[in-house]
């Protein structure tokens, strides 16, 4: 067992032998008693006292050698922590060694602040009665009550958009002891009147139940409703309940309707985190997104906050641009829309021959031609002026986005491995037992046309265990693995650097989370939100596990403003 040593100076722990998921009190009068604080990633914090209750203080108790706990508080009882909310929902069932293995949102998943710290008093006296505890049959009971709608005593007028209308009756004790459904307990024999969407009129009698049941079931099809009547009406758990779901949810719909209308709820309703969210996930999945039937339907607005983007996915500047021609020509987008979304497309990343065909096969070229030409020249100047006079004579800030490449998942510049091959050769992929699956390939040493000729070799590598890092020279820790591997041979120019991406796939649609490579590794997240050390996937792969990894391999000269790490 590691030693520990806890001593508090202030606000500072010295800190010897501690592992994550130990805890400690802080701030009690006596030993027994304290704001609950919990070791996670080098550093200490506290428990979010949502769902927080004598079972969950319990196993912080007997963790700390005493018989059990007499109290679970909440509300900062002994004064608000300092540091990350480490934990946030947890339910214990009691016999847990640490609330790290409980159940709960996973490490740092709470938007909770530090008034919420759960605290708690230990004792060393073995209690002398024993409980029988059916409180979930009352959230079945509960709901029963309401469903049955009779004996009630407030009344509720639901008006829609349209004609809609809808009338329920409730209970005024039921609901004024739930502190989420204040916005509706009025006093008994009164009426209350709730203005919806007519979307979000079916979902209404399952948002009241919600209230008596403490219990509510949300789908792809009504998170946005959900959430919508939660931010109207105060029920603030279930509306961070919903804010989590969304990156569950949104990878649900291959026709990209579900991200396209959650983005336009965020900007009529000024949620700025849903914004961000529905946008990168739209810019890892672009290339997808430009082979639905919705993409004619892409809002002007959301093109001009992706195109600029570099860590859009797609499988060449060229296709982006074909992209941006069918959607120009399937909108009506006005004149000077159309021509500032063209100013973002990179043009240096295409092949001279693909410049040069653009006037043949391109509507756009016609509608812009001198836009075109410009930039055409731009890009010409960039495949044939060798870097030193691009820098000396022209003046060029090579940093400008469009001299760096996007997330390009071509053959040209892009390989895949995936974790569970087991055949010797599968169109061009590895497996060895001591090695694990690997790919090699090869790529220009820069997008310009002077390095057309200039090949990279790489070697994209899934390490699953310690032998197979060693196997290849790298040096891995337990708790990295699995890691992707990433080895490079050839000339190395000195004039170019790489800030080569994985993106990490799940069920072999959706890219759920891309990860840098740092010198030859990058990190695999995990799947899903867990209490392990392994930062969860930005968007949750519900299948459990990867489906594949792809490296895009991202090249640019180095300046006197840019270096490698």
């Amino acid at each position: 067992m590691d030693s520990l040593w806890l001593h508090y100076h202030t606000s500072t722990l010295d800190i010897v032998g501690v592992k994550d998921g130990d805890m400690l009190l802080g701030n009690g009068a006596a030993a027994n008693e304290g704001r609950v604080e919990i070791f996670y990633g080098g550093q200490w914090g506290t428990v979010c006292d949502n769902l927080w209750d004598l079972t969950d203080a319990s196993v912080v108790c007997r963790a700390l050698g005493f018989e059990n706990a007499t109290e679970a508080l909440r509300g900062a009882a002994f004064g608000p922590g300092t540091g990350p909310v480490m934990l946030d929902e947890v339910e214990c069932t009691g016999s847990e060694p640490s609330l790290a293995d409980c159940r709960s949102l996973g490490w740092l998943k709470s938007n909770c602040r530090h008034k919420q710290d759960a605290s708690v008093v230990c004792s060393n006296e073995t209690r002398s009665s024993h409980t029988l505890d059916l409180s979930e049959e009352l959230s079945f009971a509960l709901g029963q009550v309401f469903d049955n709608q009779r004996d009630c005593d407030l009344f509720i007028h639901v008006v829609g958009q349209g004609p809609e209308e809808l009338d329920l009756c409730a209970h005024t004790l039921i609901l004024t002891a739930n502190p989420e459904a204040q916005a509706l307990s009025g006093a008994p024999g009164s009426n209350v009147t709730m203005s919806v969407d007519s979307e979000c009129m079916p979902v209404v009698r399952d948002f009241i139940r919600y209230f008596y049941s403490r219990r509510i079931e949300v789908s792809l099809q009504s998170v946005k409703c959900f959430h919508q009547l939660a931010s109207a009406y105060g029920a603030q758990q279930l509306q961070a309940y919903c804010g989590r779901l969304f990156a569950t949810l949104l990878p649900q719909d291959p026709s990209f309707r579900a991200p396209l209308d959650l983005y336009a709820y965020a900007l009529a309703t000024g949620d700025v985190l849903l914004e961000e969210l529905c946008v990168q996930f739209l810019a890892w999945n672009f290339e997808a997104l430009t082979q639905v039937e919705d993409w004619l339907s892409v809002p002007t607005t959301l093109l001009q906050v992706l195109l600029p983007r570099t860590e859009l996915t797609v499988s060449s500047e060229l296709a982006l641009l074909q992209a941006l021609d069918m959607w120009s020509r399937g909108t009506g987008a006005s004149h000077g829309e159309v021509e500032d979304l063209v100013q973002h497309v990179r043009f240096p990343m295409m092949l001279p021959e693909d410049l040069f065909e653009l006037q043949f096969n391109l509507s756009l070229y016609r509608a812009h031609e001198a836009l075109f030409q410009k930039k055409i020249m731009q890009a010409l100047e960039f495949h044939t002026v060798p870097f030193p006079l691009l820098a000396q004579y022209r003046g060029l800030n090579l940093t400008e986005d469009a001299y760096v490449p996007r997330m390009y998942t071509s053959a040209t510049w892009s390989a895949m491995v995936t974790r569970d091959s087991r055949n010797r050769r599968n169109q061009g992929l590895w497996y060895g037992s001591r090695y694990g699956p690997y790919q090699s390939f090869q790529t220009p040493q820069h997008p310009s046309f002077l390095f057309r000729t200039k090949q990279m070799s790489w070697t994209l590598l899934y390490l699953p265990t310690m032998q197979s890092c060693w196997n290849y020279g790298l040096s891995c820790t337990s708790g990295e693995l699995p890691v992707l591997g990433l080895t490079q041979s050839g000339y190395q120019d000195p004039t170019i650097g790489y800030e080569n991406k994985a993106l990490i796939l799940c069920e072999g649609r959706f890219v759920a989370d891309v990860t840098d490579f740092e010198g030859l590794k990058a990190m695999i997240p995990s799947a899903a939100a867990t209490n392990s050390s392994r930062r969860a996937s930005t968007f949750p792969c519900t299948s459990g596990a990867f489906s594949g990894f792809r490296v895009t391999i991202r090249p640019f000269y180095l300046t006197n403003t840019t270096s490698l790490d």
